[in-house]
């Protein structure tokens, strides 16, 4: 207040008079004021403006327009009052849902609400692929929509994903900013107005929020504000629901993780159990019936511990198949579990492998396991019960592993027995004369009687089998027909009593080497007159024998010297000496030409034959380039001249490589 209007003084008046317009306007400032307490409409002021006239109009107009500008200064805030309420509401409701779909559906509902737009959807990006996709939507119409994928960068919600920008626009489709590449999409649903804003934790964006409308207008500051508002509590929103979906998974998981836990400990106190039982039987000397009666027993079943050929060795229960097993001594094999005891066997060569048999037609469920020890199948395992679950397969295999050892302790007895005769006949074969008298009664001990004739035989594989595998198949069959089996020199040899045809000997040894290992097994033999001197005599023979039909292919046959034909020849001094020299003649050069170059053109030869002369076989069976073959070919012609591959001329060097072949010493045996 002036000093003036302090004393009561007329205030000062303009030069037009303006004091009495203002105190023309007193009235109409007064009715403002109620225009602004009643929160009035603009088209009151408009109308208190109209009515005023003269200087009190031009008075009252920067008041009307100071009360406007307050006028919308109180509606914004009225109308951010009314945001927050919204977003605290909004942030309320969101905190008190767990579920990650409820989570962003009511995101959805509420952005529609808020914003007052025709529809409101959510995209969330995708680390793997590289890209956001639709998530989940309100409002939206058509399924191509519902199911848009979006490279980072492309469209609106590409860009905002790829930036962490909020971005509006009137009208999307005309408008130049974005990349276009779902245009079709976005035509087909109506949508024009579009706005879209970053869903971020931290620096991380995981997603885009939209409100979108199918008419053409923009959002204001207010509704790009609220939006990003809205997006920030449902980026939080979205981190809880899926931190709480993960820690209810976690919780599933370790429930289902203690559960079975505590069938496992179960399980391993039952196979404790089990495995002391067993244990108690190998130690007190036990045999195969005792495990079949504890596992019948503990399995609640019938059990058969059958032989490789399915044969029965122990049996117990009451199951009409062990029954019918025990009785006729082996497992039927018109029994539907015959065929996984075969597979168990066959399959568990390279690995154990156990195999069921679901329960039909009223009969029992069946579970084969084999016994193996040292990588071969000694027996298989049947389990027959009504119901087979995972904890029996696994007691069954853990059976198997005891009875194993079993078999193993039977069967070290019989080769400690098979490794006495065996050495007897590799001392015979290799020191005759050291002590005669002590091998004559070494012999009578084995049970090989002096004046009886012999028939020696020689038996190896170059398909895989081992000396020692052979020989533990033959030590059996030798046993089996009253002789010997043993190892010397690289070879397996097996020593028949009796006169018998030694061919005939030597083709039954092979079928049966070959059937019990599953490969291809050679035999070579020949007879042997009374006395341990003859069979020293004629085991170089067998070898001979063996060798031929080796250097034949004839690999897992069986023959004796007289059965050979004109390779019979190499038997003899003589004869040997003979071929000796057909051999230099015709192949002296290729063979000087090896020796002194360190050359295989002696093994192209008989390669070269042996694919009857056609070389893209041969070159194959050698494994060089067919051109490597032709100067090959070109080599031996220049050694040998033209004529070594036709005619008479081509008989005779198909002779004498196989001829060279079985002179030259035979490869060390595996």
């Amino acid at each position: 207040m002036s000093q003036e209007a302090a004393m009561g003084a007329d205030p000062p008046r303009t030069a037009h008079g303006a004091g009495s317009a203002g105190g023309a306007a007193g009235p109409a400032a007064e009715r403002l004021l109620r225009l602004l307490r009643e929160g009035a409409s603009g088209a009151d002021y408009e109308e208190l403006l109209a009515g005023a006239q003269g200087e009190t109009a031009e008075a009252l107009r920067p008041l009307v327009d100071d009360a406007l500008a307050v006028r919308a200064q109180l509606e914004e805030r009225r109308r951010r009052e009314a945001e927050l309420a919204a977003l605290y509401e909004t942030a309320g409701d969101l905190s008190s849902l767990r579920d990650l779909e409820a989570v962003l559906q009511a995101i959805v509902r509420r952005v529609r609400q808020l914003i007052g737009t025709d529809a409101a959807y959510l995209m969330l990006n995708d680390d793997d692929r590289g890209d956001t996709y639709m998530r989940v939507t309100d409002g939206i119409r058509t399924d191509a929509f519902k199911q848009v994928r979006l490279a980072m960068g492309a469209g609106l919600g590409g860009l905002v994903a790829k930036t962490g920008v909020p971005y509006h626009t009137p009208d999307y489709l005309n408008d130049p900013r974005f990349d276009h590449t779902i245009d079709d999409t976005v035509g087909g649903e109506g949508v024009t107005a579009i706005q879209g804003v970053p869903l971020s934790l931290g620096d991380r964006v995981i997603g885009v929020l939209f409100a979108a409308n199918r008419r053409a207008r923009p959002f204001s500051p207010a509704e790009v504000a609220l939006l990003v508002s809205l997006a920030n509590h449902a980026a939080i929103a979205i981190e809880n629901a899926t931190l709480f979906q993960d820690v209810r998974r976690t919780v599933e998981e370790l429930t289902e993780a203690n559960a079975v836990i505590q069938a496992h400990s179960e399980s391993i106190e039952r196979a404790a159990a089990l495995h002391e039982r067993l244990t108690r039987i190998v130690l007190d000397g036990g045999g195969l019936a005792d495990v079949a009666d504890t596992l019948a027993e503990v399995l609640g079943g019938g059990l058969l511990v059958l032989d490789p050929r399915g044969r029965t060795m122990a049996a117990a229960g009451t199951d009409p198949v062990v029954e019918q097993a025990r009785a006729e001594g082996a497992l039927p094999d018109s029994c539907p579990a015959a065929r996984a005891v075969r597979e168990a066997r066959v399959l568990s060569t390279d690995a154990r492998r156990t195999r069921r048999v679901p329960a039909a037609g009223g009969g029992s469920a069946a579970c084969a396991t084999p016994v193996v020890a040292g990588g071969e199948v000694q027996g298989v395992l049947l389990l027959l019960c009504r119901r087979i679950g995972a904890d029996d397969v696994r007691l069954l295999e853990r059976a198997a592993m005891v009875t194993a050892l079993l078999l193993l302790g039977e069967r070290t007895v019989a080769e400690a027995e098979h490794r006495l005769r065996g050495e007897f006949l590799d001392d015979l074969l290799s020191s005759p004369h050291r002590d005669p008298e002590g091998l004559r009664r070494r012999a009578a001990l084995m049970g090989i009687a002096h004046g009886r004739p012999h028939t020696v035989l020689t038996a190896r594989s170059r398909n895989g089998a081992s000396r020692r595998r052979i020989a533990d198949a033959a030590a059996p069959y030798a046993a089996r027909h009253g002789g010997l089996a043993g190892e010397h020199h690289g070879d397996v040899v097996v020593l028949l009593s009796g006169d018998a045809d030694p061919g005939g000997q030597a083709r039954a040894l092979a079928e049966h080497l070959g059937r019990t290992l599953d490969t291809a097994v050679t035999v070579g033999a020949a007879a042997a007159s009374a006395g341990l001197e003859t069979i020293v005599e004629a085991h170089p023979d067998a070898v001979r024998c063996l060798d031929v039909l080796l250097a034949l292919d004839r690999d897992g046959e069986g023959a004796s010297p007289d059965e050979l034909g004109v390779y019979g020849l190499l038997f003899h001094q003589t004869g040997r000496e003979e071929l000796r020299r057909f051999v230099r003649r015709t192949l002296g050069p290729v063979l000087d030409y090896d020796e002194r170059r360190g050359g295989d053109l002696a093994r192209t030869m008989t390669t070269y034959f042996a694919c009857d002369a056609n070389l893209t076989r041969t070159a194959a069976e050698l494994y060089v380039h067919v051109n490597t073959l032709y100067q090959r070919i070109d080599r031996i012609t220049a050694l040998l001249g033209p004529q070594w591959r036709h005619g008479d001329h081509g008989l005779q060097a198909h002779l004498a490589v196989k001829v060279h072949a079985m002179l030259s010493p035979p490869a060390a045996p595996g």
